[in-house]
């Protein structure tokens, strides 16, 4: 029972797709151009909705027909993308990197790969670079929207009077306030999981149930289909990744994908007219294809070059995008879906679905089941291992996800671990969080060496030493962090703690002390949360010592020496070393502030970047043939005893 042919939204789905496309491009004008996601997914809640309600009111609505429909027209060209996948991981990923892959490979193939990238994003979860799946997280939200979506509107229709608009608005709303509050407080979360995309979808839904009135002159179908093309364009230039999104933030693609599709409805505008011109609707026919295909080859691309795509490189990426999705539109997914489709009979259609999907995911839970097949290339993993440890077997990292459980029972008298002379009562304090923690042997050797011990308070994740700061959707930082201060406030035998973290100012923050309300600069926030802890320990009668960065590299050493190893040649370090002048750029608003504070009385500043740059100012990777960093902003436990001579002054004057 086929809807009336909408070119226009062909077209808007072009927009969409190319958005999509350029934000991954990394094209200067389209840093917000991820909100083409929420354009489709208004689109789809249009479509289908309005599909639905046309066959509930003739009473011949099937959920096996729409599920059917969805079967074709999502699984044809999918499959092929997830094989694509799977053949060029097997050759090109280590272990740990093919291991998520097969993860990845089940969770899409299951539709849950929301659930599979929002569990999996924490602090030191893989780069995108290696999840060539990563996109697929969209169509999870759709299908798992979809599995309950037809049911609700049938039971409205039977139980509640076909009172679609109550129901569908109400919903909306509650949707659309989680979004709103969960994007500060859990924003992974919010960003993945359909509670708090449903309202997009429903966007869509309302309008398909045709309430508003209709639009009767063409100055006001061209006036909002302009506002709503003005409020998309306006996300896509604006909006970057730091912007708190979805939430109230996405009011403006969805309501502007809403107003466009509205004004479209019947005899559309002359904006609606230009939007379902020739080569836009072309797009739009193929934007499933181009979406499922486009990232996949950006991120092995990138995968394989260790550095940003030139703009000739991007193009050929792009045009090689069209040409795969063209041959898909024509050779895979129409014959699914045509008059006479491949594997006609429903039951055979299931069958056959059934199938794919069990191999399919029983290959991607094989392959995160034997730890990424590691036996595929035995010499390249073997080389890559002996140069490189993993935190779970780095002697430094090992232990560090029990030490982070101890860390929060401060409040209730937990003891953290020391470290330095064993036996001696505990002098100092390291007090920081995973960079400080990559810190811990350098400064238990250098410890040793003057009889001296202390305690390990250093987090294994992003909670640094800043008092009344917390972190967007985060732990309580600030409960945390004011356990450390009465820990060292209740021991006098403690007389010096160590400052130490990752001092970037790009993280989310928030002022729960109050001083600075609202929208601040993080870098404001940072300054004034690592000045109230300075202060605070200053208040107590401890010493200070603030220990500046280490320089982050620009890509997983894991990869190059993988990769090296793999082809048989040698590792070009080059490609992943930072600089000294990246390190200055990167760190050109806390470097100063560490400065300032190291003016005051007790106070004092360590640089242990200064070790590990070379005579050509280029970051230090290997040393004596053994690699000094776990991953690209860690050090391994070589790593950190290399840079613990830097540490001897502080402990030299402990002992006098």
């Amino acid at each position: 029972m086929a809807l009336q042919y909408r070119p226009d939204i062909d077209g808007l789905r072009a927009i969409a797709v190319l958005a999509v496309i350029f934000f991954h491009a990394e094209i200067p004008g389209f840093s917000g151009g991820f909100v083409g996601v929420d354009v489709f997914f208004v689109i789809s809640g249009f479509l289908i909705t309005s599909i639905i309600l046309k066959e509930i009111n003739a009473g011949g609505f099937s959920i096996a027909r729409f599920y059917e429909r969805r079967i074709r027209r999502i699984f044809p060209a999918l499959f092929p993308v997830i094989a694509f996948a799977l053949v060029l991981g097997f050759f090109l990923f280590y272990s740990k990197s093919f291991k998520d892959l097969g993860g990845s490979i089940a969770a899409t193939t299951l539709f849950v790969s929301n659930l599979f990238f929002w569990r999996q994003a924490d602090y030191f979860d893989a780069a995108a670079i290696t999840k060539p799946l990563l996109h697929t997280w969209s169509l999870a939200v759709e299908e798992q929207f979809y599995i309950f979506f037809p049911l609700l509107l049938v039971a409205i229709n039977l139980f509640f009077g076909k009172r679609y608009f109550v129901w569908l608005l109400c919903i909306w709303i509650v949707s659309l306030l989680t979004s709103i509050y969960g994007v500060y407080t859990y924003p992974v979360a919010t960003f993945y999981l359909v509670p708090t995309r449903a309202w997009e979808l429903l966007t869509g839904s309302i309008l398909a149930l045709g309430v508003l009135p209709r639009l009767t002159s063409e100055f006001q179908k061209d006036g909002l289909s302009l506002l709503g093309l003005g409020l998309i364009c306006f996300s896509v230039v604006f909006y970057t990744e730091s912007t708190a999104f979805p939430g109230a933030s996405a009011l403006a693609p969805v309501l502007g994908s809403g107003l466009v599709i509205y004004a479209g409805t019947g005899e559309g505008g002359r904006l609606s007219k230009y939007l379902g011109v020739r080569p836009l609707v072309f797009i739009g026919l193929i934007s499933y294809s181009l979406y499922l295909w486009h990232w996949p080859l950006f991120v092995f691309t990138k995968y394989l070059l260790f550095r940003a795509l030139t703009p000739m490189e991007i193009t050929l990426i792009i045009l090689l995008t069209f040409a795969i999705s063209v041959v898909s539109y024509k050779v895979i997914e129409q014959p699914f879906r045509g008059a006479r489709p491949i594997v006609p009979q429903r039951k055979k259609l299931f069958a056959v679905a059934g199938i794919v999907m069990l191999v399919a995911s029983s290959l991607g839970i094989v392959v995160d089941s034997r730890g990424g097949m590691p036996d595929r290339f035995p010499e390249a993993e073997a080389a890559t291992r002996d140069a490189i440890l993993d935190m779970k077997t780095d002697r430094q990292w090992v232990n560090y996800e029990d030490n982070m459980k101890t860390l929060f029972g401060l409040s209730e008298g937990a003891i953290p671990a020391t470290i330095g002379t064993e036996g001696a009562v505990p002098s100092f304090v390291l007090w920081g969080d995973s960079h400080a923690k990559s810190l811990v042997t350098a400064i238990a050797e250098s410890a040793r060496r003057y009889g001296i011990s202390g305690y390990d308070i250093a987090h294994g994740h992003v909670i640094r030493p800043l008092l009344g700061i917390d972190l967007v959707g985060a732990t309580d930082e600030v409960g945390y962090n004011q356990s450390v201060i009465d820990f060292i406030g209740a021991r006098p035998e403690i007389t010096t703690v160590i400052l130490a973290g990752y001092w970037s100012s790009e993280i989310k923050m928030t002022d729960a002390a109050g001083e600075f309300p609202g929208k601040r600069q993080p870098s404001v926030l940072l300054k004034a949360g690592l000045t109230r802890a300075v202060e605070a320990l200053r208040a107590l009668g401890r010493d200070v010592v603030l220990v500046s960065d280490i320089p982050v590299l620009k890509d997983d050493p894991h990869r190059i020496l993988f990769l090296a190893n793999r082809f048989n040649t040698e590792p070009d370090f080059q490609k992943i070393a930072s600089t000294a002048a990246d390190y200055r750029e990167s760190n050109g608003e806390i470097i100063p502030v560490l400065e300032h504070l190291a003016n005051e009385p007790g106070v004092t500043l360590i640089r242990p970047e200064s070790m590990l740059f070379d005579e050509s100012g280029q970051t230090r990777i290997m040393v004596d043939n053994t690699m000094i960093y776990i991953d690209d902003d860690h050090l391994t436990t070589n790593g950190s005893r290399y840079i613990s001579p830097i540490f001897d002054e502080v402990f030299s004057e402990m002992v006098r």
